[in-house]
């Protein structure tokens, strides 16, 4: 005999005596197939392109911030001997 099944916490229990009336209680109308699913959405021939153009999207946009960002403080940490000064920090 296995000495974990004899000291089990009252909480699993209490747990397991919720659930078996649950699992009773539901029909197996629930188990019957949706009259539609996301499978079937997910496989139409235009969601591949849709897809596509939704990590084009990301791409570009996440590049285009990138580079702002990276102009932005290129911009802001100039030095004055380029003969343009970087503007002071306001508090």
């Amino acid at each position: 005999m296995n000495p974990f099944t004899h000291r089990r916490p009252k909480t699993k229990r209490t747990f397991q005596a919720l659930v078996a009336p649950a699992l009773a209680w539901v029909s197996p109308a629930y188990c019957a197939p949706a009259p539609w699913s996301w499978t079937e959405l997910w496989s139409d021939p235009g969601i591949d392109t849709l897809l596509l153009l939704l990590a084009a999207l990301f791409w570009a946009v996440t590049h285009v911030w990138a580079l702002l960002v990276v102009w932005a403080e290129a911009r802001a940490t100039r030095s004055a001997g380029t003969g343009i000064a970087a503007g002071k920090e306001k508090p």
